[in-house]
């Protein structure tokens, strides 16, 4: 597994390595013992792992002067998460699954509409925006404040999927999907804030 890469001061993936000696090109899966992400320093960031037991002369890093990508903080995200699922490492507590690419694609894209975790959660496989929940034809989200406190939203994001194959190449008027979205500037989160309008997006996601 080629993790060896040169690190500045950058978004980036890092492995950290169980304390025993381990051959720098021969790590495998049962001596990574963390995954994280970072945007700051290597001495700032691995200081903050003060009970974890890992080995500091054998960090690894995936970059982003190697991967661009991981400069945008949501696929960065999701990179980890897929590491932390492939790896299951010993100090990572997520049972979190990720989500297939072409879904992560599609959550994204739908980010622009309306940027609100409680109903696109683009880290995970759970789509309630997704769920038909209808009445006189027009489909409804939950904006949940509490177990007892609830409140109801028509739902405004452009129901793409359904004319999507989720197993094929995602394209975004006809700009590779993935591509484009990299270099797309995110919204901020809405975490918290129930926003009722939604803005159609101008480009088309198809196969």
């Amino acid at each position: 597994m080629a993790l060896d890469f040169n690190i500045e001061k950058e978004p980036l993936i890092y492995f950290l390595v169980n304390k025993k000696d381990v051959d720098c090109e021969k790590i495998y899966k049962k001596d990574i013992v963390y995954i994280g992400t970072s945007k700051v320093e290597k001495g700032k960031r691995f200081n903050q792992h003060p009970k974890k037991i890992f080995n500091k002369n054998k960090i690894k890093y995936i970059s982003s002067k190697k991967l661009g990508f991981l400069k945008n903080e949501y696929f960065r995200k999701y990179y980890e998460l897929r590491w932390i699922n492939k790896i299951d490492p010993r100090y990572n507590k997520t049972k979190d699954k990720a989500p297939s690419l072409n879904l992560f694609l599609l959550k994204m894209f739908l980010w622009f509409e309306n940027p609100n975790p409680f109903w696109i959660s683009p880290l995970s496989s759970h789509c309630p925006f997704m769920k038909p929940q209808s009445s006189n034809g027009l489909y409804w989200l939950e904006h949940a404040y509490s177990p007892n406190n609830s409140r109801w939203v028509i739902n405004g994001y452009t129901r793409v999927w359904e004319t999507l194959d989720l197993n094929k190449t995602l394209y975004i008027d006809n700009q590779n999907a993935f591509k484009f979205l990299i270099n797309e500037k995110i919204k901020p989160s809405l975490a918290g804030k129930l926003r009722r309008q939604f803005t159609p997006r101008k480009e088309k996601l198809h196969n």
